[in-house]
């Protein structure tokens, strides 16, 4: 396929795409979209699989010139000087011999073109085959691009979640804090038991040490992403939560997923391309079968003229012109075996097709599911939250009226603690589970 077709496919493609844009461009928030945007901008440039799926694209082009050329005149030249030795006539039984002079320096030169007029489709076969070869290139730059991006995009959100998780130790830890100062007054005033502090204390040195660890997690990933960048992304600014909107996640009916991923997955599409490759290997087989026409002129300047006796020291120049039929007779009865081991394997490139189909349709029910559950997830959690902070601001006054006991006080504030632990995962989760979806339809 050719630059021109390759461009026209994308077009329809992205055509396609604006059509469910409706669908679509709702699963993300304008914040989150230019993070993204930034990342993948970076890794256009500098991400090494990328500069190399795409050094194979160019060179996957130049073989379509390459066998392009097969379809040009086949034009030769031979010179050549020699030295000829004296002959020597013999008799019949070699019992008697006559020298022979010879002029010693010869001279042979020789122009040949020769242009095949029919090939039995060797030669545009081969052409196909390069433009699907081109063609496969240039799918699996796409296919890269969007692993890439997939991988960038789970990386960004993970760095996200760790550093909202360590903005909720760094609250909790704040009010384990203000409730350590009550405690100690209280138990300047007597109503209260060293135990209680030191139980409130080590429970704070708890949240610092996860709230430090979060801050060291963030340091692997952004090293984690760095590299997978390809470029210096350590200044690259973290977004606020109100970029993670769960009410921006679109709410798209599994049928529509489906429908998008026949279509625009890229796994797929070079299963697809695989077929035809295939037929074209079955093409090009049984071009073998089939007799060769070339038109061909050659012209000859030799000397001296040797048969003659004796020799004349002169050039003798001829020139003809033709056309000429060959046939490769040994394919009769080699070629149908190719022929058939190449129907063989388009019937596992279809097959391979339907297995993919399989894979995909599963790919992306399975995301849908795990959409709708994360959906559900984070409702759960926001309702989660809200009792436990209902739960933790009961049992903080019961505490300070002396209603309550310390570890009361202490299971309330972990549950507060894990339920906005739970909330910040299923927020991300969220978003990671719908640019999932979008990343097994093949939109992404």
């Amino acid at each position: 396929m050719t630059k021109a077709s390759i461009w026209r496919g994308r077009v329809v493609a992205v055509g396609f795409g604006l059509l469910f844009a409706p669908l679509l461009v709702k699963g993300q928030t304008p914040a989150l979209e230019a993070g993204l945007a930034q990342l993948y901008d970076l890794a256009e440039s500098h991400n090494l699989t990328l500069g190399r799926l795409r050094s194979a694209l160019q060179e996957a082009e130049s073989g379509i010139t390459v066998a392009r050329a097969d379809r040009l005149p086949d034009i030769s030249g031979e010179v050549a000087v020699s030295y000829l030795g004296n002959a020597r006539l013999w008799n019949r039984h070699f019992g008697e011999s006559t020298g022979a002079p010879m002029p010693h320096y010869g001279n042979n030169f020789l122009l040949r073109a020769q242009q095949v007029v029919y090939s039995g489709g060797a030669i545009s076969g081969n052409i196909r085959l390069a433009e699907q070869q081109s063609e496969m290139a240039a799918l699996s730059v796409e296919e890269g691009r969007r692993r890439v991006h997939f991988l960038l995009t789970g990386m960004y959100l993970q760095l996200h979640s760790l550093h909202n998780r360590e903005a909720v130790y760094a609250t909790n830890a704040a009010l384990a804090e203000q409730q350590i100062e009550l405690m100690k007054r209280r138990r300047d005033q007597g109503v209260s038991l060293r135990n209680d502090v030191t139980r409130y204390e080590l429970q704070l040195q708890q949240m610092r040490l996860a709230e430090s660890t979060m801050q060291d997690q963030q340091l692997i990933v952004r090293h984690q992403l760095t590299l997978a960048v390809g470029s210096d992304c350590t200044e690259l600014p973290l977004l606020p939560r109100d970029a993670f909107d769960e009410n921006a996640v679109a709410r798209t009916a599994e049928a529509d997923w489906q429908s998008i991923a026949t279509t625009a997955h890229v796994g797929l599409r070079k299963s697809a391309l695989a077929v035809d490759m295939s037929h074209t290997r079955e093409r090009l087989e049984r071009a073998a079968l089939r007799p060769k026409v070339a038109l061909f002129a050659e012209d000859h300047l030799d000397g001296p003229i040797t048969i003659e006796v004796p020799p004349i020291n002169k050039n003798l120049n001829y020139w003809y012109v033709g056309i000429g039929i060959s046939y490769d007779f040994s394919a009769l009865y080699k070629s149908n075996r190719r022929v058939r081991r190449a129907r063989l394997g388009t019937e596992v490139a279809r097959s391979d097709l339907a297995e993919a189909r399989e894979q995909v349709d599963n790919a992306v029910h399975e995301a849908y599911i795990n959409l709708l559950t994360a959906q559900r997830e984070l409702a759960t959690r926001q309702k989660s939250v809200q009792l436990a902070a209902e739960n933790y601001d009961v049992v903080s006054r019961r505490y300070e009226n002396g209603m309550a006991l310390v570890t009361d006080l202490t299971d309330a504030a972990n549950m507060k603690l894990d339920a906005e632990l739970a909330l910040e995962n299923a927020r991300i989760n969220l978003v990671y589970c719908l640019y999932h979806l979008k990343y097994q339809a093949g939109t992404e």
